[in-house]
């Protein structure tokens, strides 16, 4: 299928009349020349930065979406969709495939991934065939789509509009569109665009101004391409999170201060990293690993740990670019810092997990938000790029970090 694509299933009517209503002002707005530019950002292997936050651009204006096995229904069709009623009005040519091949662009699945406070992400793994335009972005081939069908996010996944908004988002990180601002969690303007970050039961279309952008774009790549890996692993550094080479991902915490970031944490602690092992594993198509963290816990800054923690936690993090990652993660070991986390028995009672299912998850910890981490680096803070409140904690001393951070709270 390409070009002849059709809907399987028509919007809501609400949303119809949504986007009416927006096409009224649509003049206005792309006349403003709103959002990101378009294109790969950053290098995809940045040390001191949680996370990436980098996407790599198609190879040609004919864009491949594989459909995996794994995709649920309701996913297909939202999938489908998109590419049919936001993403075939631009001049990219969207082609639906069964199976993958060494055409393909985009490979989408969906799986329960654990809790990673992740909803979507997308990502260049370092296997793909990848290079550089002439415009010196990125472009990826076989980039891998990933819906989180965790419970956790049924606010993302669970009717028909949510889904919409999600499938148009990251399909929308596989030919580089970028995150609209959501201040203050990051700078640039708010519109009604499916690329607003973290918005659960966002905007299910795409901007004018992200229309605009993919069709003023040059989708190629150099005359004789290589699989060229463009960014090679940062050894040593403990907030580049292992993400293979380069993920977006639909975040689902709302924290748009520091006081939030503190409050919304079940605890805070300043720890030191002393080992990371293989951890748990999620999923059968194209399945997520874990890294489980062993932070030793110094001194407790807000909220409270569980009675039978003790003085050691285990902090689970997604291995993206696969169980390889740990290596260059224990190379930054040890590492001391001060870590916003949230425990998995908590949000899993959140959900409404089952009391065995709770009491299994709540041995674990994740990270508030991927940058939820200040590092300790020779007694100066560090927090690599992250939300405005947090970057701006960055080289002072790391005590008086944790003393802003402990202000912070209740």
């Amino acid at each position: 299928m390409s070009a002849a694509l059709r809907p399987l299933r028509p919007r809501h009517l609400v949303i119809v009349a949504l986007a009416l209503a927006l096409a009224c002002q649509a003049s206005v707005a792309a006349a403003e020349d709103l959002g990101p530019p378009i294109g790969s950002l950053f290098a995809c292997e940045r040390p001191g930065v949680t996370p990436p936050r980098c996407t790599s651009v198609g190879d040609s204006p004919r864009h491949y979406v594989a459909f995996d096995g794994s995709l649920t229904e309701p996913l297909r069709v939202a999938l489908h969709d998109t590419m049919v009623e936001d993403y075939g009005p631009t001049d990219l040519v969207m082609i639906e495939q069964a199976a993958p091949n060494g055409l393909t662009d985009v490979i989408a699945f969906s799986a329960d991934y654990g809790e990673n406070g992740a909803a979507g992400w997308v990502y260049c793994p370092r296997t793909s065939p990848q290079g550089a335009n002439p415009d010196g972005d990125r472009w990826c081939r076989a980039q891998e789509l990933h819906f989180n069908l965790n419970p956790r996010y049924a606010i993302y996944l669970g009717d028909d509009a949510s889904r919409a908004y999600v499938a148009c988002h990251e399909l929308g990180h596989t030919v580089g569109l970028r995150h609209w601002g959501n201040p203050p969690e990051s700078a640039g303007p708010v519109a009604a665009t499916c690329m607003n970050a973290d918005t659960p039961d966002g905007p299910t279309e795409l901007h004018p101004d992200d229309v605009a952008r993919i069709n003023a774009y040059a989708y190629l790549r150099r005359p004789s391409p290589r699989h060229v890996r463009l960014d090679a692993p940062v050894e040593g550094t403990l907030l580049r999170h292992p993400f293979g080479d380069g993920v977006e991902a639909l975040e689902v915490e709302h924290v748009p201060s520091l006081a939030a970031m503190v409050t919304g944490s079940d605890v805070v602690v300043v720890g030191r990293v002393t080992a990371i092992a293989a951890g748990r594993t999620f999923g059968n198509a194209d399945p997520l690993h874990y890294a489980a963290v062993n932070v030793e816990v110094e001194s407790i800054v807000a909220g409270s740990l569980r009675p039978t923690d003790g003085t050691a936690l285990t902090l689970e993090v997604p291995l993206f670019g696969g169980v390889g990652e740990l290596r260059e993660m224990r190379a930054a070991l040890p590492t001391r810092g001060l870590f916003f986390l949230r425990n998995k028995g908590t949000s899993a009672a959140a959900a409404g997990l089952s009391s065995a299912q709770q009491r299994g998850e709540a041995s674990f910890y994740r990270l508030m938000t991927f940058d939820a981490a200040i590092l300790d680096r020779a007694g100066r803070a560090a927090v690599g790029e992250a939300r405005g409140y947090l970057a701006a904690l960055s080289g002072i001393g790391f005590s008086e970090a944790v003393a802003i951070v402990h202000d912070a709270g209740p």
